[in-house]
Formats: C-alpha cells, sequence, structure tokens
C-alpha cells in the first residue's frame, strides 16, 4: 500500500469557485518518513495551461480515485483536500463515483486529529504544530495573491517549506505513537 504525503493549493475555501493551483505529493515510507529518491512533486497550473490538465495528469498517474490503495494520501486535514480534488475533477467529468462511494473506500492518514488532541482538543490554532516548523513567512493564506502576481517561486518556496514542516511532525508524531506501543499491548496483555 504506497503512503504519499499529498497537498493542493487553492485560490480560495470554496470548490463551487475557487480552482486548485498546486498538487503535491511524494511517496513516504511505512514509517511516514520520505522515501529514499522520492523528491517532492509540484504539478502547477502555470506549467499545465489549466485547471483541468492538471487534475487530469494527476488522476490518471496516481489511479486516486479509480484504484483506492493505489495511492493512499498523508497529511493535514486530508478530508478538505479529497473533496475538493473530487469535486473540481467533477466538474470536468473526470470522476463518474459517488462522492460517498469513494471516501468509504478511499484510506488516507490524516494528522488533523492528532494535532487538534495536542492542541487540548481545540480546532482554533491546531496548525501551530505545524507552522513551528516553518520557515518562510508565507502562508497558505497568502497563495491566491501570490497566484495573481504570478509570484511562482515564491509558492513554490511555500509548498516546499510546508512539506518540510509536515515531515518533521509526521515523524515525531510517529516515534511518539510507535513508544505508546509496548505500553497499550501490555495493557492489552493484562486485560485478559
Amino acid at each position: 500500500m504506497p503512503l504519499y504525503y499529498f497537498d493542493i493549493e487553492t485560490m480560495g475555501l470554496k470548490f463551487e469557485e475557487h480552482s486548485i493551483i498546486t498538487i503535491q505529493y511524494a511517496e513516504l515510507l511505512q514509517n511516514l518518513v520520505p522515501k529514499p529518491g522520492s523528491d517532492l512533486t509540484i504539478l502547477k497550473v502555470w506549467e499545465f495551461g489549466s485547471e483541468r490538465d492538471l487534475i487530469k495528469f494527476f488522476l490518471e498517474k496516481s489511479k486516486f480515485f479509480e484504484d483506492p490503495f493505489a495511492f493512499v494520501p498523508v497529511g493535514v486535514n486530508l478530508l478538505y483536500d479529497v473533496i475538493f480534488l473530487y469535486e473540481r475533477a467533477r466538474l470536468y467529468g473526470l470522476v463518474d463515483r459517488p462522492l460517498a462511494s469513494i471516501l468509504r473506500e478511499k484510506p488516507f492518514i490524516d494528522l488533523k486529529p492528532v494535532l487538534v488532541v495536542l492542541n487540548d482538543c481545540e480546532f482554533k490554532g491546531y496548525n501551530r504544530f505545524v507552522d513551528m516548523y516553518m520557515t518562510t513567512k508565507t502562508r497558505g493564506r497568502d497563495i491566491p495573491e501570490l497566484y495573481a502576481k504570478k509570484e511562482y517561486e515564491r509558492i513554490v518556496e511555500y509548498i516546499r517549506d510546508e512539506y518540510q514542516a509536515i515531515v518533521k511532525v509526521l515523524k515525531q508524531v510517529s516515534e511518539t505513537l510507535a513508544g505508546l506501543r509496548p505500553q497499550l499491548e501490555g495493557a492489552e496483555e493484562g486485560g485478559e
């Protein structure tokens, strides 16, 4: 089951009105660290010429909606990204399966619930655990303005920085949870 860091950047939060401008991914190992030799791939709408071509290329390459286990996304707030991608693909006739069946079958590893728990079960501010590893001052909310100004290099810089930050958080969370495994397994044995 191939795991992939996955994220998209959009022109806004409403799939009915806003387009996808980048899709980024990188293969991960089972312990959620980048696979050696697997660089971050950034598909950019300004290089494809249209959002439709960008999405079509990604879907054909990844089999994202076609085969649930061909590309298992890992990231933060993935439900949003998967639904946004689905709705934009549906707009162009690139997917014909119902969203409910895709969500029922598509596995993904979303770090958002873990970050919310770490944030004292508060949704507001949960992303601070990623932000603390960010080195650029650019934030996701800045992307639409940067795109409108054609400041593509700043968008790419932000995407690469966010990827590195999320990989660091994934590694820490994975190691911490792995450290709990013996305790949980011991509790399970003691409860029998």
